[in-house]
């Protein structure tokens, strides 16, 4: 680059650089390379989602993120899910997100939801609450999910797209949640998890999907900064090539602070041979057949990389629950043998951990994950022992940070998030 060649050439090696004379430079680099300091630096994210269901049935309320130590490891928690529908944001249940009192035993800051129904309470309430007490940490809406994603296409066309933005920056950004409540400020931003543009989720899309998906980024971009500069915008993409197919990962990276790979999901329950559903590196003995044989973390990384994603936006998920099979042999411990079905035990970390100390487990080194078989059950996870060798693989490759869904599948005392963040 000629601007570091000018540079060199005002420096007297031998002599050694004066205070004035770092200033200069500084100021030099700062004019001629404005985004330089920004693009090399890289703030580790630890971003955990948490699933609306866990707050309605009580087995993992808010309150547990703040007595567990979850939410001071935490950097974002993104809330799953606003829904899409009609080409606006809605609540995912107003009842339980806005109007359920809690009682004092139930609550982040040990004091009851306030007795007026007209004021904020309910799950929003409690979020509200961890964030006063843990500050640092931001709180995203995820709108969409595998359910909930059928109203984006319509949402994200030409002529609803301006309206559906504002609806939902008005509602979770500005927090004009109904007529009578109004609660800016719990929520930090917005996670798009559109599954899947074009084809592949529960709903099939269209073929313009994806370049209204770039309009869609580009326009919560917009007004985003409109509100406020600082407010983050993210996405959450699947990691097999025949899911990301449909976006235009280049153009996504532009607009999104981070895209969260969904480094998991890559093998499922219906195939009849066990696998390994989120694989970090490639295993040799795979007998997996294109393209499943690219189902794994580090090869969607690259793919994301070579389309112009920054490494620094690129954030690697993890799974807190596994992928399981019956009428599986333990032959190989289980591993890429045939099965009769889909398993239909709780596939919860939680659950998986809970199991008898004769089932077999196995940790693999090599693509840093797990596996467990009990009497006929085989089931692919993540292990404490397989978080130190993807945080290194992110450490290693400057990547964003990490990213798991999702925390209700956690032990009680938050063991596998501890295990992801190291601390």
């Amino acid at each position: 680059m000629r601007g570091f060649e000018f540079i060199k050439t005002r420096v007297n090696p031998r002599a050694g650089a004066t205070g004035s004379t770092l200033s200069i430079l500084a100021a030099f680099i700062s004019l001629v390379f404005p985004n330089l300091a920004s693009s090399q630096t890289v703030h580790p994210q630890l971003v955990g989602y948490y699933a609306e269901r866990h707050a309605a049935n009580g087995d993992y309320p808010v309150k547990q993120l703040a007595s567990n130590g979850a939410a001071g490891l935490l950097t974002q928690l993104n809330y799953a899910f606003g829904k899409v529908s009609q080409s606006r944001c809605q609540l995912l249940d107003p009842n339980l997100e806005l109007k359920r009192a809690l009682s004092a035993g139930d609550s982040v800051d040990g004091t009851p939801d306030p007795a007026d129904p007209n004021q904020l309470r309910g799950t929003f309430h409690q979020l509200q609450e961890l964030k006063k007490q843990f500050p640092k940490l931001k709180i995203l809406i995820s709108l969409g999910g595998w359910v909930n994603s059928e109203g984006f296409s319509d949402a994200a066309q030409p002529e609803h797209l301006h309206d559906f933005v504002h609806s939902c920056i008005d509602m979770y950004v500005r927090g004009n949640f109904t007529p009578g409540i109004r609660a800016p400020g719990i929520f930090d931003g917005i996670d798009i998890d559109w599954e899947y543009p074009v084809d592949g989720g529960l709903i099939p899309g269209r073929p313009e999907d994806t370049k209204n998906l770039n309009a869609m980024a580009a326009e919560f971009r917009r007004q985003l900064n409109a509100v406020r500069p600082g407010l983050l915008l993210t996405t959450a993409i699947p990691a097999t090539q025949e899911d990301y197919k449909h976006y235009d990962l280049g153009v996504l990276g532009r607009y999104m602070n981070y895209i969260n790979i969904m480094a998991y999901d890559m093998h499922w329950n219906g195939e009849k041979i066990t696998n390994l559903h989120s694989a970090l590196f490639h295993d040799p003995g795979d007998p997996s057949k294109p393209p499943e044989d690219t189902h794994f973390g580090a090869h969607a990384v690259q793919d994301f990389l070579r389309a112009g994603v920054p490494a620094r936006k690129i954030v690697l998920g993890v799974p807190f629950y596994g992928k399981g099979w019956t009428g599986v042999s333990n032959t190989n411990h289980g591993l890429y043998q045939s099965a009769k079905d889909a398993s239909k035990s709780p596939p919860e970390y939680r659950n998986l951990k809970a199991l008898p100390g004769s089932a077999d487990r196995q940790f693999y080194p090599k693509t840093a994950t797990c596996s467990i078989w009990n009497n006929g059950e085989f089931f692919s996870y993540d292990c404490p022992e397989a978080m130190p060798v993807k945080r290194q693989y992110v450490r290693e490759h400057r990547l964003g940070g990490l990213m798991f869904w999702e925390m209700g599948q956690d032990t009680s005392d938050a063991e596998l998030l501890k295990a992801l963040s190291g601390k």
